[in-house]
């Protein structure tokens, strides 16, 4: 079939007519298309800054979690040493500590002080002594195993966690390998460093079965390693807190005691045999406790250099005697002697010990060679090569210095040829009973004739008898002290002592 469509002709009316709609679709139909391109460049552009947007975002992310982890690093490990710090031992000990109640083990732990750092430090400086501790760090990693824990708490204290140890023993054999590696010169930026270090072990669970007890007992037995002369470990034993809760107490008391005056001193006199006259005199302290009566220095003076009072202490002593000894003097001139006073460590190491001398000197307007200092032999062995600076100074002043309680005899002598030492005193023991024994006999007169072919001045403490007296005599020493010639005496009654040999022209 044909179908035939007959288009009749447009009139001029409707050809416009549809001309303009044509022209009305195909402008729309434009714009449309512009406003599609339009948007879909703007969207590609928000797509891009977006994914822009992402990254950045994902960027910081990754920045807050580094900085994160080293915030958490910052906050549980040392940056001096790379060793876990306090904060994160605590977690360990916790942690190793419900490990071995799980599991019936047993562990130590080891609480580490370095001995004297602190002279480390004014001595070389604190960049030797930050490379000092990060030397000491490394020397401890390499003492122990894996599985084992240590950790810088602060300043010079270090601990250690001993994990799945079968007896305190085995622990103690640890810390004197410890000892002994420590105990190997240190040689830091051009610098050699000696250094010891203390140790205190408590065990688990015979120290205690929870984290503050056993370090509170690590800690006694560490005390208690300083107490005994440092540089060695000791195991916390109940014994150890009993003595520790004694210190206290006594620390407690003497800060009163310098509250409140209970101190005072005592003199004894030191005479020369060939004359007999007083040549010097040699300042003891005593404590009048009110409820003890009096105390002697070997009861208190190891606690008083553990709470640090030490110091003011022995400034009242060298004040106190330099006051009175002035004033002696002024009263029976002439009077020529020595005014002697025994020093500590503590305070040879003291930064304000010489010009605190200086002051007291002046103060009391008393010449410097009028006063001699002591220091003891268990000080001079193990520290005179780190407090020489000090007694060289003290001797370029003009004060006597002296050797006091010697026994080492000839191994140490030679150590105080080229020293400023001027004096030694030697020790009670070497003659209480030498007149009777050969070889002490011996021994003790050539350590006298050594000590005088060095030039140094020999003094013998605690004389007590006349067989001591003579057998001084005969090995040709002549300076002495003790209870033969006379008891310590109080400020009268040295006054009266005084008087009475001035009367008798002594």
């Amino acid at each position: 079939m044909i179908i035939v469509v007959w288009r009749l002709p447009l009139s001029d009316g409707n050809k416009a007519l549809f001309e303009r709609s044509y022209y009305r679709e195909r402008k729309a139909r434009e714009e449309a298309e512009l406003l599609l391109e339009n948007k879909t460049r703007e969207l590609h552009l928000l797509n891009q800054d977006l994914e822009k947007k992402n990254a950045e975002l994902i960027k910081t992310l990754k920045d807050l979690e580094r900085v994160q982890k080293k915030l958490s690093k910052l906050a549980h490990f040392d940056v001096l040493s790379r060793l876990p710090n306090r904060l994160q031992f605590e977690l360990d000990l916790k942690r190793e500590i419900a490990r071995s109640k799980r599991y019936g083990r047993h562990l130590a732990l080891l609480s580490i002080d370095l001995d004297f750092f602190k002279n480390v430090n004014d001595r070389f400086g604190h960049d030797v002594g930050d490379g000092l501790l990060r030397e000491v760090a490394k020397r401890l990693c390499s003492s122990l195993r894996e599985e084992d824990c240590v950790a810088r708490l602060g300043g010079d204290e270090f601990a250690v966690i001993l994990t799945e140890i079968n007896n305190p023993q085995q622990a103690k054999l640890v810390a004197n390998n410890m000892i002994q590696k420590m105990g190997k010169p240190f040689h830091i930026k051009g610098h050699t460093v000696m250094i010891g270090i203390s140790i205190g072990i408590a065990y688990f669970p015979d120290a205690g079965d929870e984290a503050i007890t056993l370090r509170k007992n690590a800690d006694i037995a560490l005390y208690n390693a300083k107490e005994c002369g440092r540089n060695n470990c000791q195991i916390f034993t109940p014994s150890l807190r009993k003595q520790y809760s004694k210190r206290l107490g006594i620390g407690t008391e003497l800060h009163l005691a310098l509250e409140r005056q209970e101190f005072f001193l005592v003199y004894q006199p030191r005479v020369d045999l060939k004359t007999n006259t007083m040549v010097g005199m040699e300042v003891l302290l005593r404590w009048q406790h009110p409820k003890r009566g009096v105390v002697f220095p070997d009861e208190f003076i190891a606690v008083a250099e553990h709470f640090n009072l030490i110091i003011p202490i022995g400034e009242w002593v060298l004040r106190t005697a330099c006051r009175q000894y002035v004033d002696w003097k002024k009263r029976y001139a002439p009077f020529n002697c020595t005014l002697a006073i025994n020093i500590s460590l503590h305070q040879f190491q003291h930064k304000g010990f010489i010009s605190s001398v200086k002051h007291i000197l002046q103060e009391y307007q008393m010449p410097s060679d009028w006063l001699e200092l002591e220091i003891t032999e268990a000080t001079a062995v193990n520290f005179l090569g780190k407090i020489e600076e000090t007694l060289s100074a003290l001797r370029n002043m003009g004060i006597k210095l002296a050797f006091d309680n010697f026994g080492s005899g000839y191994s140490f002598l030679s150590h105080l040829k080229n020293s400023p030492i001027q004096s030694i005193k030697l020790k009670q023991a070497l003659i209480e009973d030498a007149h009777l024994r050969e070889n002490d006999n011996l021994i003790i007169k050539s350590t006298i004739a050594l000590s005088q072919e060095l030039g140094l001045n020999v003094v013998v403490g605690g004389v007590e008898t006349e067989e001591q007296l003579n057998f001084l005599r005969s090995s040709h020493c002549f300076e002495v002290q003790g209870y033969y010639s006379s008891k310590p005496l109080t400020v009268v009654q040295m006054t009266q002592f005084i008087e009475e040999r001035n009367s008798k022209g002594l």
